[in-house]
């Protein structure tokens, strides 16, 4: 009877630590590896390798990470003194931090409706050089323009001098602006990994 209890005891105990895991896991961290900048995401149910194409599956256990997509992980790890430690197969330890969801970085692909009352989907490409693109879906040619970021706050400038400013919202992924398009009403663009 003893070693029953102590053994449900056990378990219920890693069950709890694997749930703690999870949630500590749900955020952004930021380090090196191999040189390069590696940088993972992680949301209920969704992990991100970032500049990665595609989502990745994963499964998280007490100790280990095994994650399939783009990117290819598996991983010992351990949270220590708010670090995230991958022991990566060869041995080698990455040292993550984390880094607020404001820091989030605009880039990659958004969809949205340029005017929601007449549903004119779109899509925005946003890239590292500061250079923003849009066109209408499915297959409009491409506007170019230039983007500014001040925390929350997001301003695109098109080459006809037409401004879109915009509120982001990291952790929905989401860019809600007051207007696209003359006389359009507030739209949103969501963050699309596939």
């Amino acid at each position: 009877m003893r070693a029953t209890t102590l053994f449900l005891c056990l378990m219920a105990a890693s069950v709890r630590l694997a749930a703690q895991t999870d949630t500590a896991l749900v955020k952004r961290w930021v380090g090196m590896y191999r040189e390069k900048p590696l940088q993972l995401e992680f949301y209920d149910d969704t992990m991100l390798v970032v500049n990665d194409r595609y989502p990745l599956d994963y499964r998280v256990t007490g100790d280990s990470l095994v994650a399939h997509g783009d990117t290819t992980l598996v991983a010992r790890f351990r949270l220590v003194l708010g670090r995230l430690l991958l022991e990566v197969p060869g041995s080698d330890v990455v040292t993550m931090s984390p880094q607020p969801t404001i820091g989030r970085p605009l880039t990659g692909r958004w969809i949205g409706d340029l005017d929601p009352v007449k549903g004119v989907p779109a899509e925005i490409m946003i890239t590292n050089d500061r250079v923003v693109r849009v066109r209408k879906l499915p297959s409009g040619a491409w506007t170019a323009g230039e983007w500014e970021r001040e925390a929350r706050k997001v301003r695109f400038t098109w080459q006809d001098q037409v401004e879109w400013i915009g509120q982001y919202d990291p952790i929905g992924n989401a860019i809600l602006f007051d207007s696209t398009t003359s006389g359009s009403s507030s739209t949103v663009f969501r963050r699309r990994y596939r």
